[in-house]
């Protein structure tokens, strides 16, 4: 019998293949429990059928629990069902997803609720992706925040872009040499900061100032 090699992302993508995957392959890896499996597969979905969902949700549960890429046996199967059965009811119990009758199958959808939860774990497990190829220019972020009342998710909006690498020019400039756009959009939005930051892209820098942010870079492992 063949049975299909899959990746996580390759599996949610076979699972939604008309959706857009919001969740990277490390996000993906960091969904650890069954309950955040079927909450990213029905957040990426909208509304999903069981029929849709449980098999792929099988098949990520599967991966995620060190059994490899494949799930051969017809016991490991059930193994995996059961528990996503058992998930998908808890779910429900706790207001985080809704269940609706659909003919022999049931629809499947993510309360307000289960969206908030989905957004928290996007917040934390965000990151900016790396283009293969560097292409030598630097992105800032200006987020000149005022201080009243924003002082504290200013101060959470710094730790945010600290925490994925950003370099801190001064206090209120922010570098990166990727562009970092969307992943800003969505820290700020998190924190309703939008109207006070700007992202754009640069062309040069003061060389002084350039040696040590790319030296930073390295020091990190972005570049």
């Amino acid at each position: 019998m063949h049975y299909e090699k899959l990746t996580i992302a390759s599996s949610l993508k076979q699972a939604l293949p008309h959706k857009k995957l919001d969740l990277s392959e490390k996000q993906i890896k960091r969904l650890k429990t069954v309950s955040r499996i079927i909450l990213a597969l029905a957040a990426v979905a909208g509304t999903v059928t069981l029929a849709a969902l449980a098999p792929n949700a099988v098949q990520l549960l599967g991966k995620l629990s060190g059994q490899g890429r494949f799930i051969k046996s017809r016991e490991q199967k059930k193994k995996y069902g059961r528990q996503v059965l058992k998930s998908i009811y808890y779910l429900k119990n706790r207001g985080d997803i809704e269940l609706s009758p659909a003919g022999k199958d049931f629809v499947l959808k993510v309360t307000q609720r289960g969206r908030k939860k989905v957004r928290r774990f996007n917040f934390e497990t965000i990151e900016v992706s790396k283009p293969e190829f560097w292409n030598h220019k630097w992105w800032l972020v200006l987020a000149d925040i005022p201080s009243v009342p924003y002082r504290k998710h200013a101060d959470f909006f710094r730790d945010k872009l600290k925490s994925l690498g950003f370099y801190p020019l001064q206090r209120t400039v922010w570098v990166f040499p990727f562009d970092p756009r969307d992943q800003v959009d969505f820290v700020a939005a998190f924190y309703s900061l939008e109207k006070f930051v700007t992202t754009m892209e640069i062309s040069k820098l003061d060389p002084d100032d350039e040696k040590v942010i790319f030296g930073h870079f390295q020091n990190k492992g972005i570049l």
